[in-house]
Parts: C-alpha cells; structure tokens; sequence
C-alpha cells in the first residue's frame, strides 16, 4: 500500500502570484480654461486651412504633387506632370495650361515665383511654401 502522506502535489504559481499590487492615489484634474482656448483656437485654425484646401481643383492638385523638390522649373514640372497624363491615358497640358495653374497656385499661396538666368536664359522656377509643403509632403 501506498502512503498518501508521501505525495506532495506539486502546485505551480499563477500570475497574480508574482505581481506586488500597490494602492495609488488619484486626483481630480483642475480644468485650465486658458489651455483649453488656445486648443480650440488650434483647431479652428486647422479647419479653415482644410476648407481652404478643399478649393484645390484636381488639375491643380495634380501639379502640385508633381513637385519632387522645394523648387522647379517650369520646364521640368510641365514634363512630370504629362509623363504621369500620359500613364493615365489622359490629355497632355501645353506649356501655357501649366503656367496658368501654377499662377493660379501662387495666388493661392501654395507656391512663390521667380526668374533665374542661368546659361543666359531665363527660366521659370516655382517654390513650394509652408502651405504647399503641407499639401505635398
């Protein structure tokens, strides 16, 4: 016959048995009115500049995400943009199309302008803002 006394059963520990819980003490946050309008201002600010943004036509919309740096000419965004017309089996843009976009982007703040000679030419060369940096990147 067995002793029964002999056997020990062998009883592994459960989780709860290696975590020391502790109590911890909380408090009621203070509202702080001050904070809470600059957030607000924040976030008013922040949805005009997207209803501002929703103005964006799809043709200018296109250009702008041509720009693969802070500054292009005006040749070299004309070529981007139709190599992507052309994948998508859409119309190319003239040269004078691109330009008037582009003018209409600068007067909507999504670019600045300006004239660089270089080889005793002048060419073209927009930059992208703040606000056009956004959009883009």
């Amino acid at each position: 016959m067995k002793d029964k006394s002999k056997k020990k059963k062998h009883k592994s520990k459960a989780a709860k048995d290696f975590v020391n819980l502790t109590h911890v003490e909380t408090k009621k946050q203070k509202v702080d009115f001050s904070n809470m309008v600059d957030v607000l201002s924040q976030k008013e600010a922040y949805d005009e500049q997207q209803q501002f943004r929703k103005k964006l036509t799809a043709d200018e919309q296109s250009i702008l995400t041509s720009f693969q740096k802070k500054r292009m000419l005006l040749d070299r965004i004309w070529i981007i943009t139709n190599q992507s017309r052309i994948q998508m089996g859409m119309e190319l843009y003239k040269q004078k199309k691109i330009k008037e976009i582009l003018d209409s982007l600068v007067k909507l703040g999504y670019l600045t302008y300006e004239l660089v000679e270089y080889d005793s030419k002048i060419n073209d060369v927009y930059i992208l803002t703040e606000l056009g940096k956004e959009q883009v990147f």
